[in-house]
């Protein structure tokens, strides 16, 4: 089941403390995802293309920053992970998620503007329950979030900043983002932990499971602002819901499908190479791209270089066309 209708039907796993109080779960979150007015569900291979835009091209997407907006002021955004982690370990990238996550997901509460907001990650088990990170992360597209000084970690230690390798080109784009605990998480580790070194550890365990996230996200959002680049098909289930209510069964939530047409089609067959003609490199994949050039992006999809023998790329570049006052807009 989609990790969106897990958490509107309360399918969660509460997590209960000392005096029977119950710290802040994916439960709390129930009415926020029925409320969204738009929810997206990527295909595997929209996850991975975004998850190799982000990673392989930090510094380029920093660059098309001012091209981002969140579309609306509430929004779900939601893949299998799977997908999001295939693309990492080729990248130089490592996410320690395991995989007992089965889909992740994230909900974003944006400013009218689209510029600034929060984030928070969700993910769900092969058991069909639903899980939200404790960590919040605030971002400010234009800027560096402001600090608050009502928001906390562990012990008051205010907010945390992630960092990546220089050779990544992701420093600028962790710029624009902050990570801090929700409040009652926070208080919890803080009466439970003393030790500097427990602090950290606790926090860099939570870090794990979100940190990886919003440059695929905000990758996503990217191509989504371009016009007509990612093919998208509404899902309505109306009859199945119908069905459902007959059966006694809750109601599932209506979603957009978004998938990518940025890997090109191989043609079919195999291409013989005349004796007069250079022998061909091994066939080998080249790792997809973005150029700007103004306000127009271009992607260099992932394709093969080489012979021919497996299919032959057809087109290897997409272009992502933005309205000429983009800038106006943000």
């Amino acid at each position: 089941m989609r990790l969106l209708d897990l958490i509107a039907q309360g399918r969660t796993d509460a997590i209960r403390i000392d005096g029977g109080q119950t710290l802040p779960g994916a439960e709390r979150f129930q009415d926020a995802v029925r409320n969204c007015p738009l929810r997206y569900v990527l295909a595997d291979e929209l996850a991975r293309c975004a998850t190799e835009m982000a990673f392989s091209d930090g510094d380029h997407l920093t660059s098309c920053l001012d091209l981002i907006r969140v579309p609306a002021q509430s929004l779900w955004i939601e893949w299998v992970d799977a997908a999001r982690r295939s693309e990492l370990p080729p990248l130089g990238a490592s996410s320690p998620a395991t995989g007992q996550t089965h889909r992740a997901g994230t909900l974003l509460k944006a400013s009218p503007k689209g510029r600034e907001g929060e984030m928070r990650t969700f993910w769900s088990t092969s058991g069909e329950l639903a899980y939200v990170s404790p960590v919040v992360i605030r971002f400010n597209l234009d800027g560096k979030p402001e600090e608050d000084a009502s928001t906390d970690l562990v012990a008051r230690s205010g907010l945390a900043k992630v960092v990546a390798p220089p050779e990544s080109g992701l420093e600028e784009f962790l710029d624009h983002l902050q990570f801090y605990f929700d409040d009652e998480w926070a208080r919890y580790y803080r009466e439970r932990i003393e030790t500097p070194e427990g602090q950290y550890n606790v926090l860099c365990r939570n870090l794990e499971g979100c940190a990886f996230d919003p440059p695929m996200v905000f990758a996503f959002l990217l191509m989504l602002s371009a016009r007509n680049a990612l093919p998208q098909r509404p899902i309505t289930v109306d009859r199945l819901n119908r069905a459902r209510q007959r059966a006694g069964k809750p109601p599932l939530l209506e979603h957009v499908e978004v998938s990518a047409p940025l890997y090109s089609a191989s043609s079919a067959g195999t291409t013989a190479m005349r004796e007069s003609e250079r022998r061909s490199p091994r066939l080998h994949h080249v790792r997809g791209h973005i150029v700007r050039r103004g306000v127009a992006v271009y992607w260099r999809v992932p394709h093969l270089r080489g012979s021919a023998r497996l299919g032959q790329v057809r087109t290897r570049t997409v272009e992502l066309c933005f309205s000429s006052h983009a800038r106006k807009l943000l």
